[in-house]
């Protein structure tokens, strides 16, 4: 066969077959400043173009599952499970991204162990790195934020597809700040669990327990009692409950009951708590360090002893953050979220001017928490399709939008 025609054939031959399927799962190292490495998990649809690709931001802990306390209670831990996230976003064709915060090993090389005890036990002692750790501050990880999102954007693995943020709590201010910054420019956000309000505003209310002295306060207007012990609080409010939450209202009670009068007492009590953290934090130097707690493991190194104060004096909000950011935010909140105070669901608020958030949203969920989890820690089948949509919904409405980008927010 003449050389010419067998490479004419070979090269039909090869137009004529299916393309190769992506691989599964990418590791992308992202390098950032002082030399620390930042590695992206990335997960791929098989045998298709994804979609877009949905990077998952860490809230305060840093770490890339958001589900991870209950993953490593199950009887085998897989690392790439996240919830069930993972296999409903690449089942929907979207390709997925996971970090964790710099200083932190991907949790796949850190967590052993045959029980809950010694996989805590190994991620606390394995996985974070504590000389990068005491570098590490709240503006480091916005700033990090944005630089991950930005790599992403050049790697000749990703650099094609639009990028959609979705940020779990603390994360959704790293994300919004990054895109204020014009650090980052995803086509739209989902945030789970992720602030309006500023988290000046947020840590008060976390550190004042001020979602449980609201709920002793109503469970007091309903119930004519003078005492009333955490669950019966819980009962005459009409609250839903669980052991970690009567343990909290505990703490905030401070004896086994709390008795009418007392309750401002209490209140005053958790606000001086408020004021002393605050004061502690503020003095603290940048070469302080901050240490940590997993599940009863202590991290020596966990923050740089400035973001505690960073934290607690980001005085601006999610939505004002985002700028003249042009896509659709969507946020998801669950009813049973006793972290921060649930806004009313519906469009956003507006801005200080007046005028209408046009491409923003709030949907609050029932019988979920904080990350949309239940009982067992986990997003409920129907709550990751709700998530989906979310997802779904921020990724359509950038075929929607005009050529030239208009003031959204």
């Amino acid at each position: 066969m003449p050389r010419l025609f067998l490479a004419l054939f070979l090269i039909a031959l090869a137009a004529s077959m299916p393309a190769a399927a992506a691989p599964a799962r990418i590791d992308i190292p992202v390098s950032v400043d002082g030399g620390a490495v930042i590695t992206v998990e990335t997960a791929w649809p098989e045998g298709a173009r994804a979609r877009a690709l949905v990077v998952v931001v860490p809230g305060t802990g840093g770490l890339s599952d958001p589900y991870l306390n209950a993953e490593l209670r199950e009887r085998v831990y897989d690392p790439d499970r996240r919830g069930g996230l993972t296999g409903k976003l690449l089942a929907a064709g979207y390709a997925v991204a996971y970090f964790s915060q710099r200083g932190y090993a991907p949790l796949r090389s850190c967590v052993e162990g045959d029980s809950p005890t010694q996989r805590a036990a190994a991620l606390a002692a394995r996985c974070p790195d504590p000389r990068v750790r005491a570098g590490v501050d709240f503006v480091t990880i916005t700033a990090d934020t944005g630089r991950v999102f930005a790599a992403l954007a050049r790697h000749p693995r990703t650099r094609g597809l639009a990028q959609i943020a979705l940020a779990y709590s603390e994360g959704m201010h790293h994300v919004s700040a990054a895109v204020g910054q014009h650090a980052m420019r995803p086509i739209g956000i989902v945030a789970v669990g992720g602030p309006l309000a500023s988290l000046a505003r947020i840590v008060p209310y976390q550190l004042q327990y001020e979602y449980f002295a609201n709920v002793a306060s109503e469970g007091f207007a309903r119930c004519p009692h003078r005492d009333l012990t955490a669950e019966e609080l819980f009962r005459c409010a009409g609250k839903w409950h669980s052991p970690a939450l009567l343990a909290k209202m505990s703490e905030f009670m401070g004896a086994p009951t709390l008795r009418r009068q007392l309750l401002p007492l209490r209140r005053e009590a958790t606000q001086a708590y408020f004021r002393a953290q605050a004061a502690f934090y503020a003095s603290q130097s940048a070469q302080a360090t901050i240490a940590g707690n997993f599940e009863g493991h202590t991290i020596p190194v966990a923050w740089n002893g400035r973001f505690q104060y960073q934290q607690m004096t980001a005085a601006v909000g999610s939505l004002d953050q985002l700028g003249d950011f042009d896509g659709r935010v969507v946020y998801l909140f669950g009813m049973r979220d006793h972290l921060v105070p649930l806004p009313a669901p519906g469009a956003c608020p507006a801005r200080p001017d007046g005028s209408a958030r046009t491409t923003c949203r709030v949907q609050v969920i029932e019988d979920v928490g904080h990350g949309l989890e239940d009982e067992r820690g986990f997003p409920p089948d129907a709550v990751l399709d709700a998530l989906l949509r979310a997802v779904d919904e921020v990724a359509q409405a950038r075929k929607k939008r005009a050529p030239i980008a208009r003031r959204s927010f």
